[in-house]
């Protein structure tokens, strides 16, 4: 994948191809051919994640893929996106069938109206590529430790981007939120696993492979999911508005709520809430 990013750029790169629904990315001339006139197999465009084990062998390889002959004529959604993201496992991996994968993103997009996954086989699964950044590599708190270090950024950080991603975080809110309203949970929400578009701005959910859908358990059972799924998002809460005061709406007050059981150390993020809000009034007044 090639993004323009000067005007040089426009006399090679100038063609966007869709890659979902929703989204298209611009992609070099000399590549057109293998869009046009698959070869057999997929090509590798670019490499978004590994996992080797202790021995330094493969056991799961993310990449961006341009279609092949064989996958086309497999997958009929990849006739249409050729251009897509692909994960596969290699044989001595332990991991879920990716049939469940597939049947989970798919069952969340129904819900969320995201883009559709487009095939799986015993050892893959192919899904839309949604092109942006992971929700990790955009916070200014991501690996920070001990997390009582994110009060001091927070203090630090421009209002303009803690408001930018407190409107990113509400999104995402709204989005599991409704997942939980149909008993969907995510099962491994981390913020690796929100991506955020620019064109336009909007926040996906990716990564369903540990999914539970139409949760039958008891109310205890559904409440510890519930958490789970929002226990880093509703940290990130905390962080933020430890720079920009107390917000009042559901993402705000369930950060409040679990506070205690989101930090060891609660009394200390309540005080630096507190100072935050005394601060904002003060820049009110």
């Amino acid at each position: 994948m090639t993004t323009i990013t000067s005007n040089e750029d426009l006399a090679v790169y100038h063609a966007r191809v869709p890659v979902s629904a929703l989204h298209s990315i611009v992609v070099a001339e000399t590549l057109y051919p293998l869009l046009d006139r698959p070869q057999e197999k997929d090509f590798s465009l670019h490499t978004i994640a590994r996992k080797t084990g202790p021995d330094g062998r493969d056991l799961v390889h993310s990449e961006l893929v341009i279609a092949g002959r064989q996958s086309r004529e497999r997958f009929p959604t990849a006739r249409v996106y050729p251009i897509h993201f692909l994960k596969s496992y290699n044989p001595w991996a332990l991991h879920g069938r990716p049939e469940n994968e597939y049947e989970n993103t798919r069952a969340a997009a129904s819900i969320l109206r995201s883009p559709l996954p487009i095939g799986y086989d015993d050892s893959s699964f192919r899904a839309a590529f949604i092109p942006g950044k992971p929700l990790s590599r955009i916070s200014p708190f991501t690996n920070v430790d001990p997390p009582e270090r994110c009060l001091g950024i927070a203090a630090e950080t421009e209002p303009a981007v803690l408001i930018g991603l407190w409107k990113l975080a509400e999104e995402v809110f709204e989005q599991l939120s409704k997942l939980h309203e149909h008993r969907f949970f995510h099962g491994d929400m981390e913020l690796h696993n929100i991506i955020v578009c620019t064109a336009p701005v909007q926040a996906f959910l990716i990564d369903y492979e540990s999914a539970i859908c139409d949760f039958s358990g008891s109310d205890e059972e559904f409440e510890d999911l519930r958490f789970r799924d929002l226990e880093e998002l509703l940290r990130l809460a905390v962080y933020l508005q430890a720079g920009l005061g107390r917000q009042e709406n559901a993402l705000a007050q369930a950060s409040q709520d679990y506070l205690p059981r989101l930090f060891r150390n609660a009394d200390t993020f309540n005080a630096r809430l507190d100072e935050a809000d005394r601060q904002a009034g003060g820049a009110a007044a």
